[in-house]
């Protein structure tokens, strides 16, 4: 038996899954590559006069990656196995002896290590603004700050700040509550309050006959 052609609105679908697995392996590959640019890399002279690649220059180690994800993979599990006792489903559960160990692509290592180095940078940047704002100025005019060095602080304050430039736009809502003040009341002439008039109950207008 013949298979039948998928629909056009099928096909729109598949055209567009299609994309998306194109457009993943060639970020993959772009930033696995990434690593190996000349400014991450330490190079060394080999006999023959040429550059040789040592090693990658690494600003987190890969297994603070493997650690984060089994993490991960830990807590996911563990929120499957309570909703699955609360519905009374019965699930699968992972081995003790052989737990999942999900793995990060060197593609995925490459781009949340630069997002976590500009973020850091970020908040270092603001904690150093807050340091020099809360000094002063000495006999020549230069700006003193207040303290020598960066204390815990001013990092709070520099990445509380970084946090409301990258997540706060992203967020549904506010992370703090602002409260507003109340409007104030209308004074007579005489100084007396005026009470705020009583909101009485929705009366629909009459029907026209």
């Amino acid at each position: 038996m013949a298979k039948t052609a998928p629909s056009a609105h099928r096909q729109s679908a598949l055209a567009v899954m299609k994309g998306a697995k194109v457009l993943k392996k060639s970020t993959n590959d772009t930033w696995k590559l990434a690593p190996k640019a000349p400014m991450f890399t330490r190079k060394t002279k080999s006999v023959a006069g040429k550059k040789k690649v040592v090693r990658t220059k690494r600003l987190i180690g890969g297994h603070a990656y493997k650690i984060a994800a089994s993490g991960a993979a830990n807590f996911v599990a563990a929120v499957l196995k309570r909703e699955a006792g609360v519905l009374r489903a019965p699930i699968g559960e992972e081995s003790k002896r052989v737990p999942w160990l999900p793995s990060v692509s060197k593609g995925a290592i490459a781009l949340l290590e630069q997002f976590l180095c500009a973020y850091a940078q970020t908040a270092t940047r603001h904690a150093v603004t807050v340091r020099q704002g809360l000094g002063g100025t000495d006999k020549t005019g230069k700006p003193k700050p207040l303290f020598v060095r960066l204390n815990g602080k001013c990092m709070k304050v520099g990445y509380d700040q970084a946090d409301s430039e990258v997540f706060g736009s992203c967020m549904p809502a506010p992370r703090q509550v602002l409260i507003c003040k109340a409007p104030k009341k209308a004074v007579k002439k005489d100084g007396k309050d005026k009470p705020a008039a009583e909101d009485g109950d929705y009366e629909p207008p009459e029907a026209d006959a």
